[in-house]
C-alpha cells in the first residue's frame, strides 16, 4: 500500500536529485546486513582468559550484545573506532593486554551532539592506564575498570562486549568534517543518502566531529 512520503522524504528527494522517485524512495527502505565474524578472528588475550574463568555465566550478557543485529555493540563500536588509535598507543605505552584498549568505550560516557549522535571521545581521566597497569591481576584490572564506570555494568557484559567488538566484522566509521553532507559522506563511501541518513539520525542537523555508520553499499 503506497503511502505519502514524509516532507523530510521529500526534500531529501529533490535537494539530491537521485534519479528514483520519492514513491520508490518510501518504498524502499535501506535493508541492513547482518553482522558476521571477522575471518582473523583474535584469541583470548591474558586478561580475557582470566576474565572468562572468574566470570563464566554471560548468557544475558551475551544476549544484550546480540539482540537486533548487534546493535548495542554496533553503537559501542561507532563510539570506540575513532578513539581506538590513542587508546591502543595508551595500553601499549604502559604494558598492558590488547583487550584493555577498549575498556574506556565501556567504562566512560562518549559526547554527544545533535540528536544524541556520537560526537567526540570520551574524557578518560590521566591515571586511568597507570591504574589498571598497577593491578596485580587480571580480576583486580576488571574490578578497577568497573571502579570507574557506572555501577549497573558488570564483568559480564565488559567482557563480552570487548570480545565481540574486536571480532564482528563492523561498519565502518567516518567522523564528520566541516563542510561535509549527507551527501558528499554518501558520494565519499559509495553508499545511499537514503540509507546514510536514516541509518544514523542525521539529515540537516549534521555537525562536525559526528560519528556515522556507513552502511554496506
Amino acid at each position: 500500500m503506497w503511502t505519502a512520503p514524509t516532507p523530510r522524504r521529500i526534500a531529501m528527494c529533490l535537494a539530491l536529485v537521485l534519479g528514483a522517485s520519492c514513491v520508490s524512495a518510501a518504498q524502499s527502505p535501506c535493508e541492513e546486513v547482518p553482522v558476521g565474524f571477522r575471518q582473523d578472528i583474535r584469541l583470548p588475550d591474558v586478561w580475557e582468559s582470566a576474565w572468562e574463568t572468574t566470570w563464566p555465566n554471560a548468557r544475558e550478557a551475551m544476549a544484550f550484545w546480540r539482540a537486533e543485529n548487534f546493535t548495542e555493540v554496533q553503537q559501542l563500536w561507532l563510539r570506540a573506532a575513532p578513539c581506538a588509535e590513542g587508546w591502543r598507543v595508551a595500553q601499549a605505552a604502559h604494558d598492558l593486554p590488547p583487550s584493555a584498549q577498549w575498556l574506556p568505550a565501556l567504562v566512560f560516557d562518549t559526547p554527544v551532539c545533535g540528536d544524541d549522535v556520537p560526537c567526540g571521545c570520551p574524557q578518560v581521566p590521566d591515571d586511568f592506564w597507570s591504574t589498571l597497569g598497577a593491578a596485580n591481576s587480571p580480576q583486580e584490572a576488571m574490578t578497577t575498570a568497573l571502579g570507574f564506570g557506572p555501577a549497573v555494568l558488570s564483568a559480564e557484559r565488559v567482557r563480552t562486549g570487548v570480545r565481540l567488538m574486536e571480532n564482528l566484522d563492523l561498519p565502518a566509521v567516518h567522523v564528520v568534517q566541516h563542510g561535509e553532507t549527507v551527501y558528499s559522506i554518501s558520494r565519499l563511501h559509495g553508499v545511499s543518502p537514503t540509507c546514510l541518513g536514516p541509518w544514523n539520525g542525521v539529515w540537516d542537523n549534521l555537525q562536525a566531529g559526528m560519528r556515522l555508520r556507513i552502511p554496506s553499499p
